[in-house]
């Protein structure tokens, strides 16, 4: 008589679909996938030995591929769904609601019957892998394989954006929230961006002040040094003007100072020495000044894009008439727009500014008067951006009270 060895492999899957799509109006459960393969070898004298576990682990990778066909066609089936109740919502009310509800029950219908074959489907992926692992292995020849498949069958469901917009005539509150909460992060971060502003303006003011300072300095001493003693009427504010002032007072001097250098030598010497010694301060200007500009930068890209939510925000208030405070919304949403262009505008001042003070780097600004230059720093200050900054984070405050309000009206 023949003797027998069974041996039982079990594995489960949390959920069937291991990665779920991104859906609108319907919520995917969890279908949970117990499995248990039981495979009998058989022997003629003896008793056999159990299914080696590696063969048993090949099995449920065949049993496996074949759930995970299910797995895509019950997506797929998902998502064609979602996007029929898409279309019945373009015009949301209590009818389009239960045919959508309609729909899903149909839906989770097919599912079901789907996965009552799911069993047979994967007995047969099993019995194809054994039969192909037994033709080199004499314990596996006439072996029988019986799986077995339980599936905690959950449903799909309604999702609560469809009740919403039922609530709301049409009006997409999940979307308003959605952009709203893109809008309060964009305002946290450029007032947060906006509280290192004027430090670094600090410390490109006082940058240029010690360049330019030096500057004036090193000029003087570089004329000393070529023996113009007499420096009246010069004004370092002035650099190349006052270059060729010394250069005039030098030839007036005689060759006692020239040395035989004619005057575009004369004035060559002291625009090196003056170049030479202040690079130091040019690098500590420059350094400041990127600092500055890359943070303005930053920052307006910011407003810009916290205009373009409030856009976004504003069209959608507009096209449902029906909602209650969507009027109010739409022209909160345009002051919002509004104080975000004044802020970027401001912002875009400064960039320009900052180019400016990069010319006056270049070259170490010889060419640039040091009194306009210092004005223009002094102008940062008037130009002041901390009004239209409180004006900004007012108006995102009452904007999202108002989505707070419609999401309450709903909830």
């Amino acid at each position: 008589m023949a003797k027998t060895t069974t041996t039982k492999h079990k594995f489960y899957v949390v959920d069937l679909i291991r990665s779920k799509p991104n859906l609108q109006y319907i919520e995917i459960p969890k279908y949970r996938v117990d499995v248990e393969v039981e495979v009998t070898t058989k022997g003629t004298l003896r008793t056999p030995d159990p299914a080696p576990s590696t063969a048993l682990k090949r099995l449920e990778e065949a049993g496996m591929a074949e759930l995970e066909r299910y797995e895509k066609v019950i997506k797929e089936e998902a998502v064609k769904l979602d996007a029929k109740i898409a279309t019945l919502m373009q015009t949301p009310g209590v009818s389009a609601q239960k045919e959508a509800e309609k729909m899903i029950q149909a839906t989770n219908a097919s599912i079901k019957n789907a996965l009552d074959s799911a069993e047979g489907a994967a007995q047969k992926a099993i019995e194809a892998r054994l039969k192909k692992e037994a033709q080199g292995d004499k314990l596996l020849k006439e072996a029988r394989v019986k799986t077995t498949l339980k599936v905690s069958l959950g449903v799909i469901k309604i999702g609560a954006s469809v009740a919403k917009l039922v609530a709301t005539s049409g009006a997409d509150v999940t979307a308003y929230k959605t952009i709203m909460v893109q809008v309060v992060k964009l305002g946290v971060e450029i007032n947060q961006q906006l509280k290192n502003e004027a430090t670094l303006r600090k410390d490109l003011y006082a940058g240029i002040q010690a360049y330019i300072t030096l500057r004036g300095t090193v000029l003087m001493q570089a004329a000393e040094r070529q023996g113009i003693t007499d420096t009246k009427g010069i004004s370092v504010k002035q650099p190349i003007e006052a270059i060729k002032k010394l250069t005039a007072k030098a030839l007036a001097m005689g060759s006692e100072v020239t040395k035989g250098k004619d005057a575009k030598s004369i004035a060559q010497s002291l625009l090196d020495a003056t170049v030479k010694g202040i690079s130091a301060k040019v690098n500590d200007a420059e350094k400041a000044r990127k600092a500055y500009r890359e943070h303005t930068t930053k920052t307006r890209q910011k407003t810009d894009d916290l205009g373009g939510a409030a856009d976004n925000l504003m069209k959608k208030a507009r096209a449902s008439k029906t909602l209650k405070e969507g009027v109010k919304l739409g022209a909160e949403c345009m002051s919002l727009k509004r104080a975000a262009s004044e802020l970027a505008a401001k912002l875009k001042e400064r960039e320009d500014f900052l180019d400016e003070m990069q010319a006056l780097m270049e070259g170490n600004g010889m060419k640039v008067d040091d009194q306009t230059t210092i004005d223009k720093i002094k102008a940062l200050d008037k130009k002041s951006i901390a009004s239209e900054a409180s004006t900004l984070i007012g108006a995102i405050k009452t904007v999202k009270g108002l989505v707070d309000n419609i999401s309450d009206a709903v909830a």
